[in-house]
């Protein structure tokens, strides 16, 4: 062998020999990493964490809270499992970072068949957290959260009103701020809480994603899809869309994730915090459900 090549090797294993006892283990046996602060004000039981979150399945993202809503977590001495994220809680100071792994193979022995099958062995969660604030009372921790969804919501909003414009299209805005674009105005009544109302629907992630329609076979369900409006049977932005529609009317309605299905969407085609969009015909409005009819035959006699 090259004695150059074998001086390279040298260092390199030196190299890897020292990064990893960077790593400590927990008694659940997870490796993690603190980088401390100088912060003082430490984690203790009955702590409320807000939490910049990042895991990343071997080398590829599968969440971020970088530039959407942080984690909002409870500390407690009862909830920590062992090989899991809650084992360093209370190792951890306000703006500390830490970083974990965990390797599914740890997983597959102690739990077979509790394994997703997306998951295969040899695979490697790493998750990267950073203490952000840290509440005493859940009271903080719940007004703060409320702010950031609100503030997130508003500039998804905001974001989605510029490319609009970009296109020059001038959309309505439901009160929570989905934004609808009428194509073809219908006929009659704006739709009204309480009524019953059939659509022809696709529905596409902002990325471009079909992930959802009843005129596209390969969904394999084409019936029209039909609910009572205003009744929270569908996600809140879709919900307040369709009180801006009549009968016959097509349009195009502009979802942010948080009026979605914010962190966790629906469908691997919908990606955490994206937002959505829905191409929406109305094909038939009634003043309320129709009652569902009972087979007699299925009736029971009285007793």
């Amino acid at each position: 062998m090259n004695k150059y090549l074998i001086i390279i090797l040298a260092v390199i294993t030196t190299l890897t020999a020292c990064s990893n006892s960077d790593f400590k283990k927990t008694p659940g046996g997870m490796p993690y990493k603190i980088f401390r602060s100088k912060d003082t004000q430490a984690v203790v039981p009955g702590s409320y964490l807000k939490l910049e979150v990042t895991q990343k399945m071997n080398d590829s993202v599968m969440m971020t809270t970088a530039k959407a809503i942080p984690v909002y977590l409870f500390v407690s001495n009862q909830n920590t499992q062992p090989y899991d994220v809650s084992e360093i809680w209370m190792k951890l100071h306000l703006n500390d970072s830490a970083t974990m792994v965990q390797m599914m193979d740890t997983f597959i022995r102690r739990s077979p068949k509790t394994i997703p099958p997306q998951f295969k062995k040899g695979d490697r969660i790493t998750t990267s957290i950073r203490v952000l604030k840290i509440f005493s009372s859940d009271s903080a921790a719940r007004l703060d959260e409320t702010n950031e969804r609100k503030n997130f919501a508003a500039k998804e909003t905001e974001t989605i009103e510029k490319f609009l414009a970009g296109k020059n299209i001038k959309p309505l805005r439901t009160p929570s701020g989905a934004l609808v674009e009428i194509i073809k105005e219908g006929e009659g009544n704006l739709i009204d809480t309480g009524n019953y109302v059939s659509l022809k629907y696709t529905g596409t992630s902002w990325s471009g994603k079909k992930f959802d329609s009843n005129t596209d076979s390969s969904f394999h369900h084409m019936d029209a899809l039909s609910f009572t409006a205003g009744a929270q049977a569908m996600i809140k932005g879709f919900d307040e869309a369709i009180l801006m529609l009549k009968k016959g009317t097509i349009a195009r309605i502009y979802i942010p994730s948080m009026l979605a299905w914010g962190p966790s969407p629906n469908s691997p085609n919908i990606k955490p915090y994206e937002a959505v969009i829905f191409d929406v015909e109305v094909v038939g409005v009634l003043d309320k459900a129709p009652v569902q009819k009972v087979d007699a035959t299925q009736q029971k006699n009285p007793q």
